[in-house]
Order: C-alpha cells, then sequence, then structure tokens
C-alpha cells in the first residue's frame, strides 16, 4: 500500500483500494451472488466520496442489526488491508473509519 504523487492518480488509486477493500469484506460475509448484488445496489465508489450515505445504504438494505455487522466487517478488513490492526469499534462510524485509512494511506 503505497499513495503516489501527483494528486489526482493517487485518489484514484485510493479509491481502488477501498472498493477492493469492501468487496473483499462482503465476499468474507456473503455467499458470492449474495455479494455481487450488494456491489450491485450499493457502488462502493460511494464509500471514498461519502462514506455516510454509504452506510446509509448498507443499514437500508440490510436492517440496523445486519447492516451493522457488514459496515463492522468493512471496517476490519479496511483496517486490515491499511496495516492498521486493532478494534473496528474504536471508530464511531464508517467515516471515522476511512478518514483514519485515508490518511494512513496517503502518509504511507
Amino acid at each position: 500500500m503505497s499513495g503516489l504523487s501527483g494528486g489526482q492518480r493517487q485518489e484514484a488509486t485510493f479509491a481502488d483500494f477501498v472498493v477492493s477493500a469492501v468487496n473483499d469484506a462482503l465476499q468474507k460475509t456473503f455467499d458470492a451472488s449474495t455479494a455481487k448484488a450488494v456491489q450491485f445496489y450499493i457502488d462502493a465508489n460511494i464509500l471514498v466520496k461519502n462514506p455516510d450515505a454509504y452506510a446509509d445504504s448498507v443499514l437500508r438494505m440490510f436492517g440496523k442489526v445486519g447492516g451493522d455487522v457488514v459496515l463492522e466487517t468493512i471496517m476490519k478488513n479496511l483496517l486490515q488491508k491499511a496495516g492498521m490492526p486493532g478494534d473496528p469499534k474504536k471508530f464511531s462510524n464508517l467515516k471515522d473509519c476511512v478518514n483514519a485509512v485515508a490518511k494512513r494511506y496517503r502518509n504511507a
């Protein structure tokens, strides 16, 4: 994991990193067809631009309890892939987790 210099290229690379981490988390959580359906209905690219909107979409799709499980799995996978071990519950929401990962990613 490393950020590249040059603004736009670095953003695209971070977006790719996040989308990959989210898709991996969904595949760990669900069977292949369910993971693909979630990926189809909730675009992981939204997470980079608006984590709150992504979290709201997950909660609407799965309800409070199921959505919280999915979001925690996504945060855990993001942290692991960013080399930031720890409990995802230390973040109050998905946005805080994504911001911490982005900071680490861009400073790597």
